[in-house]
């Protein structure tokens, strides 16, 4: 099949998941939003799952494109790690398929909405774990379990950012970065002695 129809039908379905979430998406809608016949579809994906994380993976690469875009060589590891998740944060929150899958979960419990969810939020947290790797194989800081660390961190910046905003009045950029070097940097800095 040319890559091109491949890629169509990928467009159409995004915006179909978009709109109606993965319960409310249809084969035959996403044929009809690409312009090809249904058979066209299934010889491009085996079904409607296969279809889905074709989508998913291209949202998960996309988010990958923002973290890299948000990480700066000029910034110290605290501020490069605290922008990385303000982006990824702000990506989550405007992407219309993950809004609209939080909306599924939310409303109608789907546990394919709910597993998509988890893919996109591991891939948040791995993409900080790297960070962490990164920055403790560059000498910055000492971290022996990136995994949790990145979890920790990323949960942590999540709560601050919406619950902590539904109470109390929202954090600057600037405050966030001087909480998280605080509370969670100093314990993972290098030791200089």
């Amino acid at each position: 099949m040319v890559k091109n129809k491949r890629n169509q039908i990928l467009e159409a379905a995004s915006r179909s998941f978009s709109l109606f979430g993965y319960k409310g998406t249809t084969i035959d809608q996403v044929a009809k939003m690409a312009d090809v016949g249904k058979g066209t579809v299934y010889t491009a994906f085996e079904n409607k799952e296969d279809l889905f994380h074709a989508v998913l993976q291209r949202v998960i690469d996309e988010l990958k494109a923002v973290f890299a875009e948000a990480i700066k060589e000029d910034q110290d590891g605290f501020e490069n790690i605290t922008s990385a998740l303000d982006e990824l944060h702000t990506f989550k929150e405007k992407h219309q398929l993950v809004a609209k899958l939080a909306d599924e979960v939310r409303v109608l419990g789907s546990e394919s909405a709910n597993k998509a969810l988890q893919q996109v939020e591991y891939a948040m947290i791995d993409l900080v774990k790297q960070l962490l790797i990164k920055a403790e194989r560059n000498g910055k800081i000492h971290c022996p379990n990136p995994q949790a660390t990145a979890f920790l961190l990323y949960k942590s910046y999540l709560s601050l950012v919406t619950e902590f905003e539904e109470n109390y009045a929202p954090l600057e950029k600037e405050e966030l970065i001087d909480i998280f070097k605080l509370h969670f940097m100093h314990g993972i800095a290098k030791d200089e002695a």
